[in-house]
């Protein structure tokens, strides 16, 4: 078992970060923030209701109430550049500020494919709030503009009781600086048709040190196969992966990579358009994760594949994420309708400690030979 150290900003998404002893350092005047609310794409629902009672930043006497709406958000309404507005023109004194958190009510539900409404669980660590690592300047006499993408597909864990299911909410939350963001957008297609592939799962990813990939933010392709990929932190560079399934009937496409675009204050926007090539060839990956996750524990598990870019080489980028069921004694994941070839996956469990931080470990990477008509299966340890 090793520790993911390139994912321990995604500590604060399982829903409590690393407290820092500090909060906002005050500076001379004050200026004011808005606060807005996004999400990202997930399948096998039709709504996501959470319920939002306050948003706080923490100041050096302690937390501050930007907004309290006390109000449910279906999250899946707010993707494609759609945002609800949390907090307006609230006064701040000028400084640093390095912790947010949002506090949640009751009354969160789930809208399953199938129409019909479950319960949402909120686990009982996180009654002081979702906290957030952020690192936000503001200044005399100006306005911050603060998107909190609350990512639904890696937030909610599956839990089989029985005959029946419980959904739990693990946050996993991302803030953003707008002002100091920038965005990658283009068109995926097909190949051979040159129509637009709708309904296509589209990442942006960046690589550490040592080559591992992260997922920073990701989307779906509209009716015509556009996307926006927005939000993401200037200084970086960002790989567009995606692998297409697409259709009632699904048809799926070999996965492509982009070349790395460094996104920077003065080159913030980058445009990515390509074509996929359709593979009726397709096969799955499934397996179990072992030990099971407890009730203070959140597991996804990653598909990735080596991909060679246009001109930056070959990486290996997750070409698809989803979260492990837990059952009463098992856990398991699968992946479906994934075109033949080589593969490897990776499991990632997120624990919350007693003491309100969080730790990411990961599984050893083990390879997934993919054949068509077959479902592999691999087995993870954590």
């Amino acid at each position: 078992m090793s520790r993911w150290r390139g994912m321990i900003a995604m500590a604060a998404g399982f829903g409590l970060a690393f407290l820092l002893a500090c909060g906002g350092s005050s500076g001379s005047g004050s200026g004011s923030m808005n606060v807005h609310l996004v999400d990202g794409p997930i399948s096998g629902y039709q709504e996501v209701n959470v319920n939002i009672q306050t948003v706080e930043i923490s100041g050096n006497g302690g937390w501050i109430t930007l907004g309290t709406p006390n109000k449910t958000y279906n999250l899946l309404s707010l993707t494609g550049g759609v945002s609800e507005l949390l907090a307006s023109g609230v006064t701040l004194p000028a400084g640093h500020y390095q912790q947010m958190r949002l506090v949640l009510g009751a009354g969160n539900t789930v809208k399953l494919a199938d129409g019909s409404v479950q319960p949402l669980t909120v686990p009982s660590g996180l009654q002081t709030g979702v906290k957030l690592i952020v690192s936000f300047d503001v200044m005399a006499g100006t306005t911050k503009d603060v998107w909190i993408d609350f990512d639904a597909a890696h937030s909610i864990q599956v839990v089989q009781a029985g005959a029946s299911s419980q959904y739990l909410l693990r946050p996993t939350i991302w803030a953003y600086d707008k002002i100091v963001t920038g965005s990658i957008s283009g068109k995926l297609t097909d190949a051979t048709t040159t129509a637009g592939i709708s309904g296509a799962v589209v990442y942006a990813e960046t690589l550490d040190g040592s080559g591992n990939a992260r997922i920073a933010r990701s989307t779906v392709t509209d009716a015509t196969g556009a996307y926006t990929l927005d939000l993401l932190s200037v200084g970086a560079t960002y790989y567009v992966v995606s692998q297409p399934v697409a259709g009632a009937t699904p048809k799926a496409y070999d996965a492509k990579a982009s070349d790395g675009f460094a996104l920077s204050g003065t080159t913030p926007v980058f445009i990515y358009n390509t074509a996929f090539t359709a593979d009726a060839a397709t096969g799955g990956v499934s397996g179990g994760l072992t030990p099971v996750a407890i009730s203070s524990q959140s597991d996804a598990v990653n598909l990735l594949q080596t991909l060679a870019t246009p001109t930056s080489g070959s990486h290996a980028f997750i070409v698809d994420s989803t979260m492990a069921i837990v059952g009463t004694s098992t856990e398991t994941y699968g992946f479906a309708t994934v075109p033949a070839g080589a593969y490897s996956v990776q499991a990632v469990r997120t624990t919350l400690n007693g003491d309100g931080t969080t730790t990411v470990t990961t599984s050893t990477v083990q390879a997934a030979a993919v054949t068509t008509g077959v479902t592999v299966t691999v087995d993870l340890g954590l």
